[in-house]
């Protein structure tokens, strides 16, 4: 019988792969040993905590305050605290703005629905895993999807009900992501900035820039900046690049007080900072993050990089109107793409020469 922690092999779209959720209550949804045409692509991925700021709320007559003074944040997810919650598994088919224990999952495959769709003359072949998580009176969803191109398209949807004594109050969901690419092996990657510095003809238009050292990076929408993780040793053929997957975010908030970057480049540790679990021990923040993202990356023969990456999304309530009974599930998220990755074969490309469309 399926149990909490198992890993569970699902395939589709050109990828083999393994979902897990370790613990009904924690961090929610694991993607492990993603392989993409038999090349190993991810060896983790998930979305362990999220850090959520209020503004600060007056606290009505005769109620507790939360999020506490001083902070007025929680950190929820893995390792909850400041009276966070922790993501706790719903039956996939949970209705949103759950209501009773009745839809907790007994067993994680309940948790959790897996997709396979096939090529249309719009999209390509995708795998698709996703699964629904209560957090205080919020709804998370995780969900994972991988297609034919080679492309992860990573999201979290938010629903669920507003907060039940502030529920005039924005907030932020600053959502985390742990991303642990594996290029073809683990060991032989570095990892990279890019930036485009404009259409002068005398200057370098677009730059690739190879990090020497851990740490952490802003996005800036004016240089398109984007982020890549690449192999130093693995090619499709003799005149290619090496493999590498870029980091695409949509920049849809800013840093503050306690959520301080959009993405940290560091090296796998194993430890409990390093899976996020004490991540908000100092201030409800991401401080501890700036601690593991510290020291060299060998640009000569390559790191084991795991990245951190942020998504995030102001909550400006509609408490009268749209938002008054539930949330509307509102999806965030961001894109994995491969560069040099693999060929796409005759069969991925789209269209049917034996039924072309009609005219008119």
């Amino acid at each position: 019988m399926a149990s909490w922690g198992d890993y569970h092999a699902v395939s589709g779209a050109g990828w083999n792969l393994f979902w897990r959720i370790p613990d009904p209550k924690a961090g929610g949804l694991e993607i492990w040993w993603a392989d993409f045409m038999g090349k190993r692509v991810l060896w983790k991925g998930s979305q362990p905590f999220a850090i959520v700021p209020y503004h600060h709320p007056l606290k009505p007559t005769g109620s507790s305050s939360e999020p506490p003074p001083p902070e007025f944040t929680f950190k929820d997810g893995l390792g909850a605290k400041c009276t966070g919650a922790p993501f706790t598994a719903l039956k996939w088919w949970a209705p949103n703005a759950w209501n009773g224990s009745v839809w907790t999952a007994p067993v994680d495959t309940q948790a959790v629905q897996v997709d396979v769709e096939a090529q249309t003359s719009f999209d390509p072949a995708s795998l698709t895993v996703t699964a629904k998580f209560q957090c205080g009176w919020y709804q998370y969803v995780h969900r994972w999807e991988f297609n034919s191109y080679g492309e992860i398209h990573v999201e979290l949807g938010m629903g669920g009900q507003l907060h039940p004594v502030n529920p005039d109050k924005a907030h932020v969901h600053h959502m985390y992501f742990r991303i642990d690419l594996d290029i073809d092996g683990f060991s032989s990657d570095v990892f990279e900035v890019f930036t485009h510095h404009g259409f002068d003809d005398t200057a370098l238009a677009d730059e690739w820039r190879v990090e020497a050292a851990q740490g952490k990076h802003l996005l800036d929408p004016t240089t398109a900046r984007k982020f890549r993780i690449r192999d130093l040793v693995s090619t499709v053929a003799t005149n290619v690049e090496p493999r590498g997957y870029e980091i695409e975010i949509p920049a849809q908030g800013g840093t503050d007080s306690h959520s301080t970057a959009d993405v940290w480049a560091t090296v796998y540790r194993g430890n409990n900072v390093d899976q996020g679990e004490t991540v908000g021990t100092a201030n409800c923040g991401d401080k501890e993050l700036d601690g593991i993202a510290s020291g060299p990356l060998d640009t000569t023969t390559g790191s084991d990089i795991v990245a951190w990456v942020v998504v995030r999304h102001h909550h400006e309530p509609r408490l009268h109107t749209e938002e008054a009974t539930f949330l509307p599930y509102h999806y965030e998220g961001f894109h994995l793409t491969p560069r040099a990755f693999s060929v796409l074969r005759p069969e991925d490309r789209q269209g049917d020469p034996e039924h072309p469309p009609r005219d008119g």
